[in-house]
C-alpha cells in the first residue's frame, strides 16, 4: 500500500479483485447510521478473501486488511451489479455479463420514446462491442417499486466485464402513463435523472 496523507479507514474491492479510494458518496453511505436490520446497511467484509454468498470477492474492507502486496488505487471506474439501475449520464461504468440474453428496461413510466439513445458495451479482455437492439414487444412492469418499460434486448456470447457507453441521452423521454388522456397533461421525467436496468 502506498503511504501518504490521512486516508478514509475503508477501502473497496472490486469483483475483479482491485482494491480503489472510496468517493465522497460511498464515504457518505458508510458514515450513515443504520439499525441493525436494515437490508440498506453496507456489506463489509471481514478480511480480503471474503466472498459473498453468490461468491464474489466485491465489497467494502478496512484499510489495515488489505493484503500488503496489493495497492490501493485511486480511479473513477465503478464496477456495478445487474441488480442495481444504472443512471444513463454515470460515466466509468463496468458491469459482468455472463452470457445469455437480457432484457434491458428504462424505470419510471410507462410511455417512453426511445430516439437515437443508445448503449453500447466494451469487453475489457478484447475490446469487442456489443450493441442492443431495440424491442418491439415493450412490455411493462415494475422494477424498484417504479414503473419500467422495456426498450432494447442484449445477446452476450463471451462472459467479461463491459464497460457501459451511452449515447444520445437527451433523446431518451419518458412519461410516467402511457395513457392517452395523462400524456397531454402530464410533463416528461427529467432526463437526467432517467435510470436503466439490466436484467
Amino acid at each position: 500500500m502506498k503511504s501518504g496523507k490521512e486516508k478514509f479507514k475503508y477501502v473497496y474491492v472490486e469483483n475483479d479483485g482491485t482494491v480503489r479510494e472510496l468517493n465522497k458518496d460511498e464515504i457518505e453511505y458508510l458514515q450513515t447510521e443504520f439499525e441493525p436490520t436494515d437490508g440498506a446497511r453496507p456489506y463489509v467484509k471481514n478480511s480480503y478473501n471474503q466472498l459473498t454468498p453468490n461468491k464474489k470477492i466485491l465489497g467494502f474492507l478496512h484499510r489495515s486488511k488489505v493484503l500488503k502486496e496489493m495497492e490501493i488505487i485511486n480511479t473513477d471506474l465503478r464496477y456495478t451489479e445487474m441488480r442495481f439501475p444504472i443512471g444513463i449520464y454515470e460515466s466509468n461504468i463496468a458491469i459482468e455479463l455472463p452470457v445469455g440474453s437480457y432484457s434491458i428496461k428504462v424505470l419510471g413510466g410507462w410511455s417512453v420514446s426511445v430516439g437515437d439513445f443508445s448503449i453500447q458495451f466494451r469487453n475489457k479482455e478484447n475490446g469487442k462491442t456489443i450493441t442492443p437492439r431495440l424491442t418491439k414487444w415493450k412490455f411493462q412492469s415494475y422494477e424498484f417499486g417504479e414503473r419500467a418499460k422495456k426498450i432494447m434486448t442484449l445477446d452476450n456470447a463471451e462472459r467479461g466485464i463491459y464497460y457501459i457507453e451511452f449515447k444520445n441521452q437527451k433523446k431518451l423521454k419518458v412519461k410516467h402513463s402511457n395513457l392517452f388522456i395523462t400524456r397531454l397533461f402530464k410533463q416528461e421525467l427529467p432526463n437526467e435523472k432517467l435510470k436503466i436496468w439490466i436484467g
